[in-house]
């Protein structure tokens, strides 16, 4: 998962309080008044809600709420459903990890070297069909999928199959493509007698603009603090890489049944979460936050992002579901922010919530005696130009620090990032905190 937030006018930090369902909340108020989050939340902790809520519209045009019963678009979340059918299919005999793309799509360039464990776990090196250039003249286009297979299958590979990691949507809607193929059903009626049905995933399905959908979340893209809609997308194209809707609750049955053996074996379980290049398993990421071992997926589609996060040593899972498209620090989806900070409240990890950031006047010659280099890893220097200081790296455009107060300094480019200065004794300056992300983390001084 990609490193897979005012309350009041003053910031302050959660920390070990014991009033989580307070504390989870209160976060997610501000993140909807601040950062305009909108969409869904579930926080469970030992099949326990400590937080089940929405905030924000559904609907902006119309003023229609978000509930937790509206549906969103999860977009990549859909790979360890695609993963999980592959996997079944498997256990019945009708495949075989190894076997190779050219079983299933005769002529497919390198096909004899392509293996369904490479389709799942990125490994291919088969182009995919969103970083192509011309993707964006035909992604509002519904084709037959040969033609869509057609769209990539010709492209060069990014490198041998099986030696290198990279993200890859082409191999997920190949796995769909398979699926059929094999079981000689389509996709979605796969997926609605072997998961759904079986663990009452009962507002979950493949999306399609077509039909009626009660409850549907419209979506959203926020680009300097400017609402639009979102662009249109054939959602021919995500297929299996990206197509399902689902709800906050949907996605807690699903968590729940792979802790059994509903869907998979646990066989295959083993198998599925065993991380591989780059900590991803099949369909899924496997890492840690602050050591709590976590196993989930991000996903982002034009209007929506969604994360679900399960930290299955503590049987704690984090859902959340967006339909705003919000980008922090031009990097991160919001809702892999908050989906952290909600885990970081859960796990007594201090978390700054976000508040508007005002400018103060301060006295400049209390300037100098922050200007410096600090490290933690990477080393940042701040510096002093016209009385005013500026966060400087070599290689980037230096970026004004704004002060907040006599020690705290914000971000002028509006990316929610601080710097916090920690003086001993004697006013001298030992080290800084520095907020990325509602993130605290130290530096200290050279």
């Amino acid at each position: 998962m990609r490193k897979f937030f005012i309350l009041l006018l003053l910031p302050f930090a959660l920390t070990a309080q014991k009033n989580y369902p307070q504390l989870l909340d209160q976060y997610m108020q501000a993140q909807n008044r601040v950062k305009g989050f909108t969409g869904a939340v579930l926080v469970m902790k030992r099949n326990k809600v400590l937080l089940r809520k929405a905030y924000g519209l559904a609907d902006r045009e119309l003023s229609v709420p978000n509930t937790p019963e509206t549906k969103f678009e999860i977009g990549s979340v859909t790979k360890q459903f695609t993963a999980t059918c592959i996997l079944q299919l498997i256990e019945q005999g009708k495949l075989n990890l190894h076997d190779k793309l050219s079983k299933f799509i005769q002529s497919f360039p390198k096909g004899d070297s392509v293996t369904i464990q490479m389709l799942l776990n990125h490994t291919s090196g088969i182009a995919s069909y969103t970083d192509i250039p011309q993707f964006g003249s035909v992604s509002t286009l519904t084709w037959p999928k040969d033609s869509m297979i057609s769209f990539f299958r010709n492209k060069p590979y990014d490198f041998s199959p099986g030696t290198k990691f990279k993200y890859n949507n082409s191999g997920f809607f190949l796995l769909g493509y398979i699926i059929e193929k094999v079981s000689g059903m389509p996709y979605n009626k796969y997926l609605q007698q072997n998961i759904f049905d079986k663990i009452s995933m009962t507002n979950s399905g493949v999306n399609n603009w077509d039909t009626v959908l009660p409850l549907r979340a419209k979506g959203y893209t926020e680009n300097r603090k400017k609402i639009t809609n979102a662009d249109f997308i054939s959602l021919a194209w995500p297929f299996s890489a990206g197509a399902l809707y689902s709800t906050i609750d949907d996605l807690y049955k699903w968590d729940r049944a792979l802790y059994g053996t509903a869907v998979l074996s646990e066989a295959s379980k083993q198998k599925m979460f065993t991380p591989g290049k780059n900590n991803y398993g099949y369909g899924i990421s496997i890492d840690t936050l602050d050591k709590h071992l976590r196993i989930g997926h991000n996903g982002a589609i034009p209007g929506f992002t969604s994360v679900i996060a399960r930290y299955v040593n503590d049987d704690v899972c984090v859902i959340v579901l967006g339909n705003t498209a919000i980008t922090q620090n031009n990097t991160l989806p919001i809702t892999d922010v908050l989906a952290e900070g909600l885990a970081d409240i859960v796990f007594d990890i201090p978390v700054e919530t976000p508040y508007e950031h005002k400018e103060v006047a301060i006295d400049p010659s209390l300037l100098d005696k922050f200007v410096g280099k600090y490290n933690a890893g990477l080393t940042l220097e701040v510096i002093k130009k016209d009385n005013k200081l500026y966060r400087h790296r070599d290689g980037t455009a230096d970026i004004e620090l704004k002060p907040e107060s006599n020690t705290k300094f914000f971000y002028a480019d509006d990316s929610n990032r601080q710097l916090e200065f920690e003086l001993d004794s004697a006013g001298k300056v030992v080290k800084i905190w520095f907020v990325n992300n509602e993130q605290r983390g130290e530096m200290k001084r050279l």
